[in-house]
């Protein structure tokens, strides 16, 4: 029960790593807010949670690529809970393509939503993380890593999640004092993001052989999120079987 009485909010939490977090915090004792912008997804897991005889999570829409509906999801929680112990800026999507095909659309999506998301979010709820030294895990990838070039058509996504580290690490550096912020860069994980989940093209490329389940980012995010990582800010932890060792 490491997160009795905290209150941790779920960014992308509808599906694939962020429904898998946000269950693994509550059944550690946390009220856990889920956000979404699919809503009957966000009631099904919140349910699932309840099911479990966890505390009842909220669900809360907010499309955290727009600053107004995040401003919104803020005054909400503010009112309601008046803290914020740990924000997991999870959401994010996943789009590739070679130069040529590379649509200016696409690449305003991706930053909006893997990017300006992280921002609104941060900036947003500052003053109810730091009223209880709490601490922000952010998800990038592998993709974003300096060193990690193997995704060769991954210009928005790869751009997007190199921006989410520097950005925490910044955001580490500066508010040391007052909360940590650490970065989990997942690699190849059995998501929703693979429609077909066919995984063959990736035979070869992960040193220890195999692709990971969501609940493998998870226990990395909860360690992060404890006061077992208390002395923890602004790593760069990749979750990726070896992969980007490549």
């Amino acid at each position: 029960m490491r997160f009795e009485n905290k209150v941790i909010v779920v960014t992308g939490a509808t599906s694939g790593i962020g429904a898998v977090t946000a269950e693994m915090f509550a059944a550690e004792g946390a009220t856990v807010i889920l956000t979404g912008r699919n809503c009957e997804r966000g009631e099904k897991i919140a349910k699932r949670i309840i099911n479990a005889g966890n505390i009842a999570p909220d669900f809360i829409y907010c499309d955290v690529s727009e600053l107004e509906s995040v401003q919104n999801l803020h005054e909400i929680i503010a009112e309601k809970y008046g803290k914020v112990d740990v924000l997991f800026n999870n959401a994010g999507v996943y789009i590739t393509s070679d130069l040529e095909n590379l649509e200016f659309k696409d690449w305003d999506h991706t930053f909006r939503t893997n990017v300006n998301s992280v921002l609104y979010m941060t900036k947003s709820f500052m003053d109810l993380l730091i009223s209880v030294h709490g601490n922000i895990i952010n998800n990038a990838s592998v993709s974003g890593l300096d060193s990690f070039t193997s995704g060769a058509k991954a210009y928005m996504y790869g751009a997007s999640k190199s921006a989410v580290i520097k950005f925490s690490r910044l955001c580490a550096l500066n508010y040391a004092k007052d909360i940590r912020v650490n970065v989990v860069c997942p690699g190849i994980i059995d998501t929703e993001i693979y429609k077909n989940r066919d995984f063959s093209r990736f035979d070869g490329t992960i040193p220890m052989g195999y692709v990971a389940k969501p609940e493998q980012v998870a226990e990395t995010v909860l360690f992060l999120a404890s006061e077992q990582a208390s002395y923890i800010t602004g790593a760069v932890i990749p979750i990726d079987g070896g992969m980007s060792l490549m």
